[in-house]
């Protein structure tokens, strides 16, 4: 029989009902932070004068045999919090394992260990973006002058280089990485004290717990520190946001490493082949990562759909949420893992990358242009003008693109139908694909000059992202101290 059926029930639950209302599947994830959770409300209970010196000693010395060991809990025990209550329990006896409980309830105790267990996600899955960022750097570093295609439509666009598509990608991730910190703030307060919607009327130190447990601070209102799901929305949605930019990269590898493109060579520990089809190098890390954003996402959307019309406070519906943002933490942390592999191991084909940039006339605004600067014409007018001669070439005999066209004849077409004359010599210039890219030094562009100056920004701002992670897990270990310092004060006295 459960333990909290107590006195106001009769009877043991069905093994279907046990099993529908039952945590246990996913309490493991949980079950170190209940432990530590006790201990310090434990530790608590004692300076306030609630439990005497003594009895905090041996509910504490119980609950430190218990770390790391809780191990599965059986469907019949609820959850992971009575497991641990029973455990204790059963080292020292009703009379004083059944003051472990006192001034708190499994409401504040959850909502609280879920904080605790997010935020260790948020740190770890920070690390791993950052991780990415390093990879990314360091293709980005060797790759300033591979000109390769940019792309709008899938279509090539205008020419740019390796480095200044993989710093798009260091600044989508660091935006990701913002949104992650910023949600961790949002997490990283407690709500024990609350007890189960209202408080307690036990002298109680709700800041000391805080404290010991390494939050900034509470949740102050009882009833919202309880009934709020909305830190875990918004890591998932952070999460979300992520995995959709993590999916884009994951799609242009997919793409990039077909014969049509062959951009890239797959490392063959990121592949597999074919059971029928001895050729085949299929890009399987790269699909399942990007399936994995599906994954992501569907929790967002389950967790959402829970929560949209719970009454306050607690409401059982709010265990269903936690497995779908679990498995949004795991699966993001996984696939930023893998994709930083992914990343370091690929080889770029800047040969391939360079002839790309060179068909299909991407090179084209840059000689509206040139009309422009060199001619006098209206860019309108330009655009027209360079749009027919593309057209011309695509269908001639022989199709080819305005950087594969003599100079000299191109000088004349353009002559025939917009009345400038162009010298050849600046027409070649224009049509050269490096020198599209390096006349674009707008700021962000991706002239050489230019790239490289994003770069030594992005390695900066990496290390500060670094430092920033870093101080977050120094505090918690120092909280952590602090406890253990305070346990072996009260375990000497």
């Amino acid at each position: 029989m459960r333990l909290t059926r107590g006195g106001r029930l009769t009877g043991d639950l069905t093994a279907d009902v046990a099993e529908l209302t039952s945590s246990s599947d996913h309490d493991s994830y949980i079950a170190d932070d209940v432990v530590r959770i006790n201990l310090a409300h434990v530790l608590m209970l004692v300076k306030t004068g609630v439990l005497k010196p003594s009895e905090g000693r041996s509910i504490a010395a119980a609950l430190r045999e218990l770390e790391g060991k809780v191990g599965a809990v059986p469907p019949e025990m609820e959850d992971v919090h009575m497991v641990i209550e029973d455990a204790v329990t059963r080292r020292i006896g009703q009379d004083l394992g059944g003051k472990l409980h006192t001034g708190k309830s499994r409401n504040d105790q959850v909502a609280t260990a879920l904080r605790m267990r997010l935020r260790a996600f948020l740190l770890e899955i920070c690390g791993s973006v950052i991780a990415l960022q390093r990879a990314l750097l360091e293709k980005a570093s060797s790759g300033v002058e591979a000109v390769m295609p940019g792309f709008t439509h899938l279509q090539h666009a205008q020419p740019v280089t390796l480095a200044h598509h993989m710093i798009a990608y260091i600044d989508m991730l660091g935006r990701g990485l913002d949104r992650l910190l910023d949600c961790y703030r949002r997490v990283n307060l407690s709500p024990m004290g609350a007890a189960a919607l209202a408080g307690t009327g036990y002298p109680i130190d709700r800041g000391l717990v805080a404290g010991y447990l390494g939050f900034d601070g509470i949740v102050e209102n009882t009833m919202d520190a309880v009934a709020s799901r909305d830190f875990a929305l918004e890591a998932a949605s952070s999460l979300s946001i992520l995995a959709v930019d993590l999916s884009r990269l994951a799609e242009e590898f997919v793409v990039w490493s077909s014969a049509e493109f062959g951009y890239i060579d797959l490392p063959d520990d990121h592949s597999s082949t074919s059971s029928i089809m001895p050729q085949k190098k299929n890009p399987v890390t790269a699909e399942a990562i990007r399936a994995k954003c599906g994954d992501v996402l569907g929790g967002l959307v389950a967790m959402t759909a829970i929560m949209k019309a719970l009454p306050l406070t607690y409401n059982l519906d709010m265990q269903e949420a936690t497995p779908h943002l679990w498995r949004a933490c795991s699966s993001s942390a996984l696939s930023l893992r893998v994709m930083a592999d992914l990343v370091r191991k690929v080889r770029f084909r800047e040969e391939r990358l360079r002839e790309g940039a060179a068909r299909d006339s991407s090179v084209a605004t840059e000689v509206a242009d040139l009309l422009v600067r060199d001619g006098g014409l209206p860019f309108r007018e330009a655009h027209r003008v360079v749009g027919e001669i593309v057209r011309d070439l695509a269908v001639s005999p022989a199709p080819r693109s305005l950087s594969e066209e003599d100079p000299g004849r191109l000088s004349a077409a353009i002559l025939e139908k917009s009345g400038v004359r162009l010298s050849p010599a600046s027409l070649k210039e224009a049509v050269d694909p490096a020198g599209n890219v390096n006349v674009r030094s707008v700021a962000g562009g991706p002239a050489f000059a230019e790239v490289r100056k994003m770069l030594a920004g992005r390695e900066a701002s990496i290390a500060d992202s670094e430092a920033r992670v870093r101080l977050l897990r120094e505090r918690l270990e120092e909280r952590e101290r602090v406890m253990l310092s305070d346990l072996a004060s009260l375990s000497g006295s």
